[in-house]
């Protein structure tokens, strides 16, 4: 199995504390949207075409359409419950996986999940370094 890349951080920068729109995660209500339009737009800046959407367990950044290595990086807020909509600690996670074309049956296209490209981990560590925020391993994170 290829390797994902859990990493967690800590800080205050974002949004764990307001009431949340119940417009959200099909009104699963999760933290994180602002973590994930930054770091789309930090990637977007670093020359990685991203853009963010809600999925139903949270926030999801993915590459942009018609990019040649997809990739997903899910945000989750890791509060003290384990609950992502539970307001109260800022604390962090992002679960990196990264993807390749391939044909498959040689006709269809399928992505396959590969190992995290340097450049990609590189870029992400990049974003948050440059905002002074320290990304550490998320030992009991997914992946």
């Amino acid at each position: 199995m290829p390797d994902s890349l859990s990493l967690r951080f800590a800080s205050e920068r974002f949004d764990f504390r307001s009431e949340l729109p119940e417009t959200f995660n099909a009104c699963n209500r999760f933290y994180g949207r602002d973590v994930a339009e930054w770091l789309a737009q930090g990637l977007t800046a670093a020359g990685i075409p991203a853009t963010f959407l809600d999925e139903d367990w949270g926030w999801l950044v993915t590459a942009a359409v018609g990019a040649d290595a997809p990739f997903e990086i899910a945000v989750y807020n890791l509060s003290e419950q384990g609950e992502g909509g539970r307001p109260g600690v800022g604390e962090w996670g992002l679960w990196v996986k990264a993807y390749e074309r391939r044909k498959w049956l040689g006709l269809l296209a399928k992505n396959v999940e590969v190992t995290v490209p340097g450049p990609l981990e590189s870029a992400v560590r990049r974003v948050f370094g440059d905002a002074g925020i320290a990304l550490n391993p998320w030992e009991d994170g997914p992946g």
